[in-house]
């Protein structure tokens, strides 16, 4: 019995497909367990604050944070820093 090359090369190449699928999928799993959504808001127009959510916020959860006579400048997913990824696992154990 012998394998044709096709039939190897796309075999190889779905192998590869999904190994490859594999991996974009746990990269996008750790980057949202070390990243946060910073959400920057103003309420008079001249000052702003950051607000932080686990993950991105509906608009109903900004409303019923903020209230509903803020504005939302800014939505930005930004990485934690180390030193906070590491307290968060040693309090994790």
């Amino acid at each position: 019995m012998t394998v044709n090359e096709e039939l190897v090369d796309r075999l190889s190449t779905e192998v590869g497909r999904r190994l490859s699928d594999k991996a974009r999928a746990g990269r996008r799993r750790a980057l949202a367990r070390i990243s946060r959504c910073c959400v920057t808001v103003t309420d008079d127009g001249r000052t702003t604050r950051e607000v932080w959510f686990d993950q991105t916020p509906t608009l109903g959860q900004l409303v019923a944070r903020l209230g509903p006579e803020c504005y939302v400048v800014s939505i930005a997913m930004k990485r934690r820093p180390l030193r906070e990824r590491i307290r968060l696992a040693l309090a994790a154990e």
